[in-house]
């Protein structure tokens, strides 16, 4: 199997030749038995009833010998696999109505994997056993105000002294994500306490709007949107709100939820015995976890529909989906969710679940309703891929996913994945300046070169030779061509340019040449021939690894020329710009060194090592190394792969620092003609991530070695006082070492986001003066949604370390003089981290 049982978690597949080594063993009865609870109900099929019926046989008669394989079993598959909780639940049903004991023994190890979950802030896994608890109602084995009672303790956290709204939102949401499990048997049966748990969340969703409202807020986060400055296909409202009013929905048709299996229907005998024989169980009382800064609840993020009700119509018969405000399509998307999430570490299991997907739901229903899943589920896919700020998983994770989806159904995903991509694309720009959040875009070039990179970059491309004609930084214009770079990347040039159309390659879209580089003195027509000759001299020192010292001879001489023809000049009155020595040698040690190394990665960064001690010589002002980074972008410049991975070794080398890039990329220059070029947002998100990651390791090191020597003491405690004392003040030291450390790197990460923020309002204001000469509204401009889209991303990614300091930013960056759309941006991040704490 494909399930780690120590661990308690699905791991990555064995090797192949792992996996003939272990079928070539015999199966042990522990494994047998974890096959059969992991495989049962894969299917509901017409054999669901006499499977269950067999697998209680066998339980029944190992469980004194595998009690704890068994049960642990259970729990594993409860809490991590979305798509059976109904099957599982009648599962503990049947067990617990031909052995009480069995029951109480599951029921009390579930209890115990919630309150873990509570306590540890395993929400899905949460949501997961709430639902497995519902279809336990539906069955009789657990009676309706045990569950009912666990409801209001969900519900209470409404009731809560000051409750933060991101706390009693997401337990509100845990409610609701429940009902639809239990809520047709809850309306049966005690009608009246359903009708009560409606009515204290429609009264919280009216408070909660009111008190939205009244703090001069949207109750959807402005910067969380996807589709800004347009009319958006659909209203844009967040998770708890959509999911609300398909509640109401749910409510006026009379609580039935068609579209889950009723598998507790197919053993209407044993649920009254259950009844008659008094064999129901207790729920525990459950506790919500005290609030912390440390819990982390539900992202508020904006419900994301690429199949909205706009494309589904009878006129658009290519979508079979049912219309937004149903519970069936929260469910089918949420079920999906789940399961992308919980099986993150092993794609090939995700697929083959998703790819049956239709199996673990009502089939007949879906059939009445011309329901095509596999539109729920690429929903899902990209839904969660694109998801605002950031997504659960490595966004190649769901790259694989789809493509396994493709392989394994080659008759039926792959026009779903075309409509699904169709449909997106259609909405990149919806207004001449407005669309699709760029962040968005942007990972969809991501995905969509390394999609084609697996089906040997075959594409209609000729459908696209209108978009030739658009603005080159639409949306649509930006994706094509950003795609058509990476497929370069992933392949190489003459591999993808005979693929394209001619009105590809004799537009802009595609690069006239292979990538290349940009060599000042390359031709011996350079202008100065000797600081020509002195260049190739220095190139050709590096090109045969000539020891350090005697380059810094070569660049002495260089620094004496140069000052003697300054000199010259001035004397003899000559109206020519002089040269600044440093800079010129620096540009040339600079220039050199990328075109010896300019062969592969490997090679230049053996270059960059063995003359580190000039690199860092050179760079030792932080005007230098501004000048670095012109050098090297200067050098790249056609070739944007090997920029992004050289300006990021740099800062491993500490020849340059993470400022210097970001003054660079936020300078008037670049976001001139280049904001467009989704490589320059790239190295910003790169250089934060390093930056950002640095702090996380110094903090991780620092409570890890303060845990050990702790640890440490304890143990090696001797009767020698001296030798005690020794080791105390050698912990001691390491540890005030590490201090400063951290103090270090979390001051470098502070003013290097101060750093991006003011360099942003710097650049956007001259930005503002240029448009306004011209009669231009600046923020009805392609410059504005991109460059300030990104921004924007940066904001919301980054919230957690932006928080510590945002008194700071406020202070000295977005002060009252700012120009009030500039705020504005501003005012739209720290709405998130504002929802966060109130």
């Amino acid at each position: 199997m494909d399930y780690d049982y120590n661990r308690g978690r699905y791991r990555k597949r064995a090797y192949r030749h792992d996996r003939r080594g272990d079928d070539s063993k015999q199966e042990t009865v522990q494994q047998r038995l974890q096959r059969l609870i992991l495989k049962i109900g894969d299917k509901i099929n017409s054999n669901l009833q006499s499977d269950l019926e067999s697998i209680v046989k066998v339980l029944l008669n190992e469980y004194n010998n595998n009690k704890d394989v068994i049960l642990n079993t259970l729990k594993v598959c409860i809490t991590e696999i979305p798509t059976k909780s109904g099957i599982y639940a009648t599962l503990t049903s049947l067990l617990n109505s031909n052995s009480y004991e069995f029951g109480v023994e599951i029921i009390s190890t579930t209890c115990d994997a919630m309150e873990d979950a509570l306590k540890n802030g395993k929400w899905t896994t949460v949501k997961l056993l709430m639902r497995y608890f519902a279809e336990l109602v539906n069955f009789n084995t657990i009676m309706p105000f045990s569950f009912l009672g666990m409801i209001d303790t969900f519900l209470g956290a409404i009731h809560e002294h000051d409750v933060k709204l991101e706390r009693s939102d997401f337990f509100v949401y845990c409610v609701l994500a429940t009902l639809p499990w239990a809520c047709e048997y809850l309306n049966e049966n005690v009608p009246s306490e359903l009708e009560k748990i409606y009515s204290a969340i429609e009264e919280y969703m009216n408070l909660r709007v009111q008190k939205i409202e009244s703090l001069g807020k949207s109750p959807t986060l402005q910067s969380l949107q996807y589709y800004r400055d347009c009319d958006s296909p659909y209203e844009q409202v967040d998770y708890l709100e959509s999911l609300w009013r398909q509640t109401v929905q749910l409510k006026s048709e009379n609580w039935e939820v068609k579209i889950l299996p009723k598998t507790y229907k197919l053993f209407e005998s044993v649920r009254l015995t259950v009844v008659n024989g008094n064999l129901n169980q207790e729920l525990r009382q459950f506790s919500l976890p005290p609030d912390s800064l440390d819990m982390k609840y539900m992202t508020p993020g904006t419900k994301f529909w690429i199949f909205d009700d706009s494309l589904i119509t009878i006129e658009n018969s290519n979508i079979h989906l049912p219309v937004t405000s149903s519970i069936t399509r929260y469910i089918l998307y949420d079920v999906a969710a789940d399961t992308l999430t919980l099986f993150s570490v092993n794609h090939k299991e995700c697929s083959r679940y998703l790819l049956q997907y239709k199996d673990s739901f009502n089939s007949e229903y879906i059939d009445e309703i011309n329901c095509n899943v596999y539109e729920a589920v690429m929903e899902a896919i990209f839904a969660e891929m694109l998801k605002l700020p950031s997504s659960d998983v490595k966004q190649i994770y769901y790259n694989t996913i789809v493509i396994d989806m493709c392989k394994g159904l080659m008759e039926k995903i792959p026009g779903v994945f075309g409509r699904t991509f169709r449909s997106l694309f259609n909405r990149f720009d919806l207004s001449e300046y407005g669309g699709l959040d760029v962040e968005c875009i942007r990972r969809m070039t991501e995905f969509f070169s390394h999609h084609l990179s697996n089906f040997g970059y075959i594409w209609n491309w000729k459908d696209w030779i209108p978009i030739l004609e658009k603005d080159p930084s639409s949306g649509q214009y930006v994706f094509i061509r950003e795609t058509l770079e990476k497929c370069v990347r992933l392949s190489y040039y003459d591999r993808i340019k005979p693929l394209l159309p001619q009105e590809f390659i004799e537009s802009d879209i595609f690069s006239k040449t292979a990538p290349c580089t940009n060599y000042k003195y390359q031709n011996d027509d350079f202008g100065d021939q000797t600081l020509y000759e002195y260049a190739q001299e220095v190139y050709n020192a590096l090109r045969t690894k000539t020891p350090p010292q005697e380059i810094n001879i070569i660049l002495d001489k260089i620094k004496s020329y140069i000052s003697e023809k300054n000199q010259n000049a001035a004397s003899m009155d000559i109206d020519e710009q002089d040269l600044d020595p440093e800079s010129t040698v620096l540009e040339i040690v600079v220039q050199s060194a990328m075109m010896v190394g300019s062969k592969s990665f490997s090679h230049i960064l053996n270059v960059v090592e063995r003359y580190i001690s000039i690199l860092s010589t050179l760079n030792e002002t932080n005007e230098a190394k501004d000048k670095t980074v012109r050098y090297v972008a200067d050098f790249w410049k056609y070739n944007p792969q090997f920029l992004e991975i050289i300006l990021d070794k740099l800062v491993n080398y500490r020849v340059v620092d993470p400022k210097n890039i970001i003054t660079w990329i936020l300078s008037d220059i670049i976001l001139s003609d280049q904001y467009t070029h989704l490589y320059v947002w790239s190295i910003l998100r790169n250089t934060l991530k390093k930056v950002v990651l640095r702090v996380q390791q110094i903090k991780a090191k620092l409570e890890y070695n303060k845990k050990l020597y702790r640890e440490q003491e304890e143990q090696e405690k001797s009767e020698d006082a001296e030798t005690n004392e020794t080791m105390r003040i050698s912990h001691d030291e390491s540890i005030a070492n590490l201090e400063r450390t951290q103090d270090i790197v979390i001051r470098d990460q502070k003013e290097t986001f101060i750093c991006v923020f003011q360099r942003f309002v710097e650049t956007t204001e001259i930005k503002i003066r240029e448009f306004e000469t011209q009669s231009i509204d600046p923020v009805k401009t392609p410059w504005w949604r991109w460059v300030v889209g990104f921004i924007r991303n940066v904001g919301r990614t980054y919230s957690t370390e932006i928080q510590s300091f945002m008194e700071a930013i406020e202070t000295i960056i977005f002060t009252d003089n700012v120009d009030p759309r500039i705020r504005n941006v501003w005012d739209e991040i720290r709405d998130v981290y504002e929802r966060e704490n109130n």
